[in-house]
């Protein structure tokens, strides 16, 4: 995926760790899969100084009808713009446009999954400020709402 073949996607206004706000803007690109479709976002900040090839990645694969699995993201920006909190900012985003539920990938490697540190500790920040909830017998986080009990 290129940056100039992506769509625009939305536009992002952040509050970096550093406590700088900045906007970036989001473009996306869907490729058919026949284990499920996969959706790629790439984020770049806004400020006229940022010409580079650096960008922020994450990808997203269909893993039921109502839900999307977040596969991976790397942040390759410059220092200004990490831990500015665009996969927080962007989640609300792709469950919208895909009337979707998102987990994380289970950290078991022996199964093909892994879920690093810093993405748990991502996903765990949602779960303390409620936007996101996890389901222990699976080791899975989830962006959407909680199914119903049975």
């Amino acid at each position: 995926m290129t940056w100039d073949g992506a769509f625009p996607f939305v536009t992002l206004s952040c509050v970096c760790a550093s406590g700088e706000e900045h906007r970036f803007e989001v473009r996306t690109e869907g490729v058919s899969d026949p284990e499920g479709d996969v959706w790629f976002f790439l984020a770049k900040p806004f400020a006229p100084n940022h010409q580079g090839d650096e960008e922020y990645f994450a990808s997203f694969k269909r893993v039921g009808p109502d839900l999307l699995q977040l596969e991976g993201v790397k942040n390759s920006l410059p220092p200004p713009y990490q831990r500015c909190r665009i996969t927080r900012a962007l989640l609300p985003h792709v469950a919208a446009r895909h009337s979707a539920r998102i987990r994380s990938s289970r950290h078991r490697p022996s199964d093909g999954e892994t879920r690093s540190e810093a993405a748990t500790k991502v996903w765990q920040r949602m779960v303390d400020e409620q936007s996101a909830w996890y389901d222990g017998p699976e080791d899975r986080f989830y962006y959407g709402p909680k199914p119903p009990s049975s």
